[in-house]
Parts: structure tokens; sequence; C-alpha cells
């Protein structure tokens, strides 16, 4: 059997990994280099030249950073503003694992569907009808070129639910903080300062932008917004309206606390419900017939011998 087409699906699927992976690394630099970059742009050699700074920069960042800031230049104007943005608000949600941007997003789902398409190419040409060669790359590349963005949207998902799990103990501290006599601010404090989760991140990065000037509203409202979870959203709107009628806060948060604990026993007994449905349908598939087979299957011995 030939073996050309499956040397070429691995050489093509190798080199999208590896083109891939250098994207990644380039972009991996600490506060230090890119500091030491800038500062060489503007010709402030920090007591070294500019060529000496840029042979202190790790081999794949300088193999690959030019090709990564080309590509990033032609995914941008590819990537439509709409979904830049959605890339964006979901890559700063979830922490950013990976250190990308939308360019280099969209530059990973590339590389993915060439490799996938190619390992899809070299399985089809296996088979050996140009039908199979034909489905095996369409399917391949679109499967590929889709699985980053289901594996983002999948953090998603998982960051969410780890905001509404943790967000009704984190109400009820910043709710006691408030009635021992903080403010709102220094009870959010208190709150980072104590617990340490993906909601203290958002509320610590809310802080911050406080701190620097800007509107605290401003800052809550698109803290809130950006999680997309709806009861988040409604209670900061609550408590920027308490904070204008001059309601007390605490006792709105506590509100909001309790009913988010109401609902969230609601889901606990609504998915218990649906357990049962799910079970039954591997009883039904894997069970019954195992056991059909054990009690009917020496009757059914019996029958075939004495038909014989």
């Amino acid at each position: 059997m030939n073996a050309l087409p499956l040397i070429i699906g691995v050489g093509a699927a190798l080199g999208a990994y590896l083109l891939t992976m250098g994207i990644i690394a380039s972009r991996a630099a600490d506060a230090t280099t890119l500091a030491r970059e800038r500062l060489a742009r503007q010709e402030v050699g920090l007591g070294q030249s500019a060529v000496a700074l840029q042979l202190e920069k790790p081999l794949v960042d300088r193999l690959f950073g030019p090709m990564r800031r080309w590509l990033d230049r032609q995914m941008m104007r590819m990537t439509p503003e709409a979904q830049a943005a959605n890339f964006r608000r979901q890559l700063d949600f979830v922490g950013n694992p990976l250190n990308i941007d939308p360019a280099g997003l969209q530059t990973l789902r590339i590389a993915a569907a060439a490799a996938v398409g190619a390992i899809g190419t070299a399985i089809g040409m296996f088979i050996g009808t140009p039908f199979a060669i034909g489905l095996a790359l369409v399917l391949g590349v679109a499967v590929g070129f889709y699985v980053p963005v289901v594996w983002l949207d999948q953090l998603v998902r998982e960051r969410r639910t780890e905001l509404e799990a943790s967000l009704p103990n984190a109400l009820d501290v910043v709710a006691i903080s408030m009635e021992a006599g903080l403010g709102l601010d220094r009870a959010l404090e208190q709150l980072v300062r104590h617990q340490d989760d993906s909601l203290t991140l958002l509320v610590a990065r809310a802080l911050r932008e406080i701190q620097l000037g800007r509107p605290r509203a401003d800052a809550l409202v698109e803290m809130a917004e950006a999680t997309g979870i709806d009861d988040f959203t409604s209670l900061v709107r609550g408590i920027l309206y308490a904070e204008r009628t001059g309601v007390p806060i605490a006792r709105t948060i506590a509100a909001h606390a309790a009913q988010m604990r109401v609902k969230r026993r609601l889901k606990i007994r609504t998915e218990a419900a649906r357990a049962s449905l799910k079970i039954l349908i591997p009883t039904v598939g894997c069970v019954f017939p195992t056991l059909w087979l054990i009690l009917l299957g020496p009757a059914l011995l019996v029958v075939l011998t004495l038909g014989h």
C-alpha cells in the first residue's frame, strides 16, 4: 500500500501544529520582555543596543515573530468586527488560557482546519474512492475550523457555571461586610481578599478600573454584562438602583442571594427529575437485551436442539 498519502497528511498536520505553537509561543512574553520591546522601538537602550535586546528574545519569537505579525494583519482583515469583538470578550472572560487575541484565534482555526483536513484527505486516499477523499477533506476542514470555537464556548459555559455556583456565597460575604459598616467598595475588597476564584478575578478587575477613575456604575455594569449571567446583571442594576434611591444596599444584596439560592435549588431538582429519563435510555438499550439473552438464551438453545 502506498504510504505517500499518510506521509503528506502527517507532514501537513505537523506543519500546522508547529505554526500554531510558534504563534502561541511568540505571544507568551512576560511584562519585562514587552517593556524592553517598547523601549527598543523608542531607541531607549536600557544600557544595551536594539540588536542586543533583539538577541535576548527567545529563538521561537525571533523566528515566528515577523510571520505572526503578518498573519495578525491578514486575520484582522478577514475577521468581521462583530466576530472579533465577541472572540475578544470570550477570551477575556475565560482568562485567555493560550494568551492569544482574536487574530490568533482565527489563525488557530485555520491551522486546525489544515491539519484535520490533511489527515482526512490521507484517510480518504487510503479508502481509494474520489468521493471518500472529497468527503473526508470537507469533513476534516469543517471539524478543524470549528473545534477551537467549540472549545472556547465550552470554556465560557464552564466559567459561567462556576460563577453561578460561587455568586450566592460571595454576596453573603459582601452583605455581611456592609452590615458591619463597610461601604460597597470596601466590601468588595474584602471579598477579593478572602476568596480566590473566577468571580473575585472579575471583581478585582472592576475595582482596579474604579481606582483608576472609571465611574463605578460603568465598571460594575460592564463586569456583569461580560459574564452573560442574567442574575448577575439584575443584581448589579439592583445595587445601582438602591444606591440612587437610598435603599440599604446590604438588604438588596441579601435578597438577591436568597433568590439565587432558590433558583439553584429548583435547577438541581429539575436536573434530578431529568436523571431518571437519562438513565432510561442505557437501561433499555443495554440492560434489557442482556436480561433477555440470559433468560431466553437457554430456552432458545433447547428449541433449536429439538428442531434439529
